[in-house]
């Protein structure tokens, strides 16, 4: 996929906390490089989130004058906003920050975006930005990406130079290379991911699980075991999992299945009908196996399931006795405890 590129005015700074990922338990800070990454998931919630609702009237200002046409992300998904001088930018943000900062904390790259987008990689700025948090900062970085050039010999060697700063995960929700090509536009395959996820496991370089979103039709057979498999739990330091959560787009995603499949019903039960339960028996189920490969395969410790809980009814709350493994992400009461009653009686 060919990206349109647009110029758009920086963020004021680059890394900030990241209170959403440090729920997840995932990074204390991000740094995203680009507003608008060069990847097109269609079910991306980045897309519908507050920075391009904030900008999107100067962002479709920008778009006009720089192509002559009216487009948004969601008219056209290889639109990509790109702020053109981040590199400097960052250099001086970091000019007067000690080498201590980031000391026993970690830094996501990225949040929002891809940061080895394509083009940023083409064109530099993606190893340029990582040489500069290595020798400018004590951050532990933690690479996320759809992008399997980081299992490429190149990255690898690169990662490896600095294996004590970096963990590398590679997200990833489903099996389907065709279905991928037609919801995931512009990344890596699934299969392709995996495969890099190997290569940086071979060289022995920190990696970890995102499996995120995990789509219904991965629990139709044996498919979600099978992705822990390529996964290598034994190798990783941690696995995230999460399901599927109501979303803007749910609709595209739908469309996405066969017409009357399982899948294509599944998603119009749960978000046209309102079939809460329906959700409710898919996230528990999805919790139960990987618990149970978990225990069976002894990485228990290793597993964060990473659960929105507003939906979970109060049959299937039982199969979350202990939380084990289980990061509750809706908003808690004053008193900390979930607002579900159901799993406030667990905690």
């Amino acid at each position: 996929m060919k990206n349109i590129i647009v110029n758009v005015p920086n963020m004021k700074t680059l890394i900030k906390p990241a209170p959403g990922f440090m729920k997840k338990e995932l990074a204390d800070y991000k740094l995203d490089i680009v507003a608008l990454c060069g990847f097109g998931c269609l079910y991306c919630s980045s897309n519908m989130g507050n920075y391009l609702r904030i900008h999107q009237h100067e962002f479709l200002a920008e778009t006009e004058s720089q192509t002559g046409k009216v487009m948004r992300p969601v008219d056209n998904p290889s639109l990509m906003f790109v702020w053109p001088n981040v590199v400097k930018q960052l250099e001086t943000e970091l000019a007067s920050k000690a080498k201590s900062f980031g000391q026993g904390k970690t830094l996501v790259f990225s949040m929002l975006t891809d940061g080895f987008s394509p083009y940023l990689v083409k064109e530099g700025i993606t190893k340029r930005i990582l040489e500069l948090i290595v020798d400018k900062t004590s951050f532990r970085i933690r690479v996320l990406t759809k992008n399997a050039t980081v299992g490429s010999k190149q990255w690898v060697r690169f990662f490896a130079k600095h294996k004590d700063r970096f963990i590398i995960g590679l997200s990833t929700g489903s099996l389907d290379d065709k279905w991928s090509r037609r919801i995931e536009l512009g990344t890596s395959t699934p299969s392709a991911r995996f495969k890099a996820l190997r290569a940086l496991q071979e060289a022995k370089i920190p990696t970890f699980g995102m499996l995120c979103p995990v789509f219904p039709n991965m629990l139709q057979d044996e498919s979600l075991e099978k992705m822990l498999e390529l996964v290598n739990p034994e190798l990783v330091e941690h696995i995230w999992a999460e399901p599927y959560n109501d979303r803007i787009n749910w609709r595209i995603v739908r469309d996405s299945f066969p017409v009357g499949s399982d899948s294509y019903n599944w998603f119009t039960n749960v978000y046209e009908h309102k079939q809460v339960d329906v959700w409710s028996a898919y996230s528990t189920d999805m919790y139960k196996r990987l618990r149970i490969h978990a225990q069976d395969h002894g990485w228990l410790p290793k597993l964060k399931y990473l659960l929105y809980e507003d939906r979970i009814n109060s049959r299937d709350a039982k199969q979350f006795r202990g939380l084990k493994g289980v990061l509750l992400q809706s908003k808690p009461r004053d008193d900390g405890k979930s607002q579900n009653p159901h799993l406030a009686k667990l905690q």
